[in-house]
């Protein structure tokens, strides 16, 4: 059969063609970018609840298998039964993660409710006392006019903007229980999901691999699924790692507030716990706000927890952290600095989470190919070595 391009021109054609479908694409993007964008939220929104699912069962992924793991060595050691072993563990995670929920809300959530309630009377309490000596305090410095009463005023603008929205209350309540039904409705479909992904989740990275190795060739499909294996071991040992570590901070947290009688210790101790999350700036983000709590209530207390918070980030940072999370990112804390500001500001909270094992992954492997075109160049591949560098000539 004879072609109409010539063998010679055959590539070039295929990369213009290549080039000219890449620019139509673009085109019909920017012209209907209103509407894709539109569909694009629709999908994830309808999407919510499985991308929740995922994010559950990635966090029980550890739990699970140490659960199948324990199944195997006991009940189901004479009789292995893959099936039914698989079925069991992820029963064991969904009810585990089920009874955490729980815990949250029915035991946890009311007394932070409670201490948050108790915050707001003890600085109204504060404003009050103290206004004549903050509104003198201003007057002296010349910050405020002599006939002006700042707090008063302030109090009264609130008292007004409080009036307008009585009107728009009802709106409000319904909003929030539309969201509110819509988050117990997403994560009710989520543990479900979630469920189903640990039970099939051998089954499906078969096919995935199968799917992978039908895509690629071989060389390439197998480079892929290592980076992969990389990055599912450093994604799951960051995020359990780091949500135990956040765990047992808060533990420790509210413990020393107990002993120490300081206010608002389940308040401040979720704070803290919750923000530890966060890599690298969430110990200093919890912290800011409880200090500034404690020291409207009592400037001892705030005085104390400071001195402990301190204390306990470091032997989070030096000794718990490391034991717990390992060498799961092996970046350096200016890199890690950069990944957080970049990933909150490209992808908000979500991308703060994510930023440190994604930015690992991705300097895994840079230094992957830095260390292999180093060794074709026949060049050391140890960093110490380049501290004289222009390199000598063996």
């Amino acid at each position: 059969m004879k072609h109409l391009v010539p063998e010679e021109y055959r590539r070039g054609v295929r990369a213009a063609m290549v080039v000219i479908a890449f620019t139509v694409a673009l085109v019909a993007v920017l012209i209907y970018l209103d509407r894709l964008s539109g569909f694009v939220s629709s999908v994830m929104s309808s999407m919510a609840p499985f991308f929740i699912g995922g994010a559950l069962a990635f966090i029980q992924m550890p739990i699970d298998r140490k659960i199948s793991a324990i199944l195997r060595a006991t009940l189901f050691k004479k009789k292995p039964q893959a099936k039914t072993v698989r079925l069991v563990s992820a029963l064991i995670s969904l009810l585990l993660l089920v009874l955490l929920i729980c815990l949250f809300f029915y035991i946890l959530l009311p007394q932070v409710f409670t201490s948050m309630e108790s915050l707001v009377n003890q600085i109204t309490r504060f404003v009050n006392e103290n206004d004549a000596a903050i509104n003198d305090a201003l007057k002296r410095f010349g910050l405020v006019n002599e006939d002006v009463d700042p707090l008063n005023s302030a109090w009264q603008n609130i008292l007004t903007y409080s009036t307008n929205y009585v009107s728009l209350l009802p709106t409000l309540i319904r909003t929030s229980y539309n969201l509110i039904y819509r988050f117990i409705f997403w994560l009710f479909i989520g543990l479900i999901v979630s469920f189903y992904l640990l039970m099939d989740r051998e089954r499906l990275a078969r096919q995935c691999n199968k799917l992978c190795y039908a895509v690629l060739n071989k060389d390439a499909c197998e480079e892929f699924l290592y980076w992969a294996r990389q990055a599912n071991r450093t994604f799951a040992g960051f995020t359990t790692g780091k949500i135990i570590d956040s765990i047992i901070v808060g533990i420790i947290c509210y413990l020393f507030m107990l002993i120490a009688r300081l206010e608002y210790s389940v308040l401040i101790s979720v704070l803290v716990g919750v923000t530890n999350i966060l890599p690298f700036f969430g110990p200093f983000i919890g912290a800011a706000p409880s200090i500034l709590i404690l020291l409207i209530v009592n400037p001892s207390s705030a005085l104390k927890f400071a001195i402990f918070i301190l204390v306990l980030q470091q032997v989070d940072g030096n000794i718990i952290g490391p034991k717990i999370l390992g060498d799961y990112t092996g970046i350096s804390p200016l890199l890690t600095m950069v990944a957080i500001i970049l990933g909150s500001a490209l992808f908000g909270f979500v991308g703060m989470l994510i930023s440190v094992p994604v930015c690992a992954v991705l300097y895994a492997i840079f230094k992957s190919i830095m260390n292999q075109r180093l060794k074709k160049k026949g060049l050391p591949t140890d960093t110490d070595q380049y501290a004289h560098a222009p390199l000598k000539k063996s």
